[in-house]
């Protein structure tokens, strides 16, 4: 049976952050899907795509760890819905950062209140504190959070990957329906500082060596 959980469309979930995905920018972890016309529709001047595993044409297959490009190479990166299925996150923000420009943006997306979802593997995820700790130590300032998607498809998920988990398909036939809808009618949460979200979106700000170590 079809997963009747309704997320807003990408270009809906990214208005927020748009502005900050400017210039060279590297979409890390992209998948099968080329968001590049949406990025240059925005802000975006240049856009690099890669990830561990794609067929998207002049992507780079490389680990998020190691990712080659040289130093300073992109003005802003998008890590979306990615790094609770990387085995060593702060590696890859450590590498975030090498990438981008003195006062670049990184801009990951995070679950918190998500069901196990392995694509192939599903390692963790992250509180608002959780965040800020990756960032204090991967060497960038947190901007923003924002929480992403509605309590209702949170609800709707977790129960629909329950019913599954259990092949329940008589529990499955009767809240398909009510699912579907009330995702659909309830897609964006409108408390800006909620704290138990489906997920996040944290725009973070390399900081540089000088401040990071001021005298």
């Amino acid at each position: 049976m079809k997963f009747p959980v309704n997320y807003m469309p990408l270009e809906k979930e990214l208005e927020p952050i748009l502005c900050y995905l400017k210039g060279r920018v590297l979409n890390a972890g992209c998948g099968e899907r080329d968001i590049s016309p949406l990025l240059k529709r925005a802000y975006a001047v240049e856009v690099d795509n890669c990830d561990i595993q794609t067929s998207l044409p002049g992507a780079f297959i490389c680990d998020l760890t190691s990712i080659p490009k040289p130093d300073a190479s992109y003005d802003s990166i998008l890590c979306n819905a990615v790094l609770e299925h990387v085995p060593d996150p702060e590696a890859a923000m450590i590498e975030f950062h090498r990438l981008l420009k003195e006062d670049g943006f990184v801009v990951i997306a995070v679950p918190f209140l998500q069901p196990y979802h392995p694509t192939p593997f599903d390692y963790r995820r992250y509180t608002r504190t959780g965040i800020e700790q990756l960032a204090e130590k991967t060497g960038f300032r947190v901007l923003h959070i924002f929480p992403v998607h509605s309590i209702v498809q949170t609800l709707g998920w977790i129960l629909w990957a329950y019913f599954d988990e259990h092949k329940n398909k008589i529990a499955k036939s009767f809240f398909w329906l009510p699912i579907y809808i009330l995702t659909w009618l309830f897609q964006r949460e409108t408390n800006p500082n909620i704290h138990s979200a489906n997920g996040f979106q944290a725009v973070m700000q390399k900081i540089s060596i000088d401040k990071q170590n001021p005298l």
